[in-house]
């Protein structure tokens, strides 16, 4: 009879227990400060709610995302200026869209370096030009706003280098400086598959470009990028 008795006030105790500490779910670890490719981002949860405010770099949009949480512990979201998209957590300290057409992405923390393949961070391959070397690739790291990286050539020699902010307009680049050409604008796609290189001011496309390590070909609004 005691150890029935006793048996029955231990279950009762560890129910208790587990009632007070809650389940811990994906759902509840998007809240927080964010380090994005677009901008510096806040998430605020209630339940299955989702506030994200999103402070973009270069200082011209603040924008608020109001999305839910589904089943499967993704955020979804319906926007004007990102469109629709769905986030999901890669682990506990990085998410990124699963949109084909959209590369949104971060890791938790503010002015952090984001993981290869978010924003510019990775290696890009850059087809051969009149400017560029043959074999020539490209190492970038994002840092929050700050882009910075090196060109090189087959024989893994650095020969230029760049270094620049992003901004977000019509749609997103790093704009800044290359060691060797001075003014130099990389103008990435919607998905950061690929982006183009634009020397000096005027905007005008050579078709110089670079697409992501790993991918056949990209399309950059006029033209398609191939390694």
């Amino acid at each position: 009879m005691k150890q029935t008795l006793w048996a029955g006030i231990l279950m009762l105790a560890l129910g208790a227990s587990l009632i007070g500490c809650g389940p811990v779910t994906q759902a509840n670890t998007f809240a927080g400060t964010w380090t994005t490719n677009l901008g510096m981002m806040n998430f605020v949860q209630n339940d299955n709610e989702l506030i994200g405010n999103m402070e973009g770099y270069g200082g011209f949009w603040n924008e608020t995302f109001t999305g839910t949480i589904n089943e499967n512990g993704e955020a979804v979201f319906e926007t004007e200026i990102l469109g629709d998209f769905t986030l999901a957590l890669d682990s506990q300290s990085t998410f990124k869209s699963s949109s084909p057409d959209l590369s949104f992405c971060g890791v938790r923390g503010v002015d952090m370096e984001l993981p290869t393949g978010c924003g510019f961070s990775g290696k890009w391959i850059v087809p051969s030009k009149h400017v560029f070397l043959p074999g020539s690739y490209m190492v970038l790291k994002q840092i929050g706003d700050k882009v910075t990286g090196d060109l090189y050539d087959e024989n893994n020699k650095i020969y230029d280098s760049f270094s620049g902010f992003v901004d977000w307009g019509k749609g997103w680049r790093a704009n800044g400086t290359s060691k060797q050409r001075g003014e130099l604008s990389l103008w990435i796609n919607a998905v950061e598959t690929g982006f183009e290189f634009i020397y000096g001011d005027s905007g005008n496309s050579q078709q110089l470009c670079a697409v992501r390590e790993g991918v056949g070909s990209a399309y950059l609004g006029s033209f398609y990028c191939e390694p």
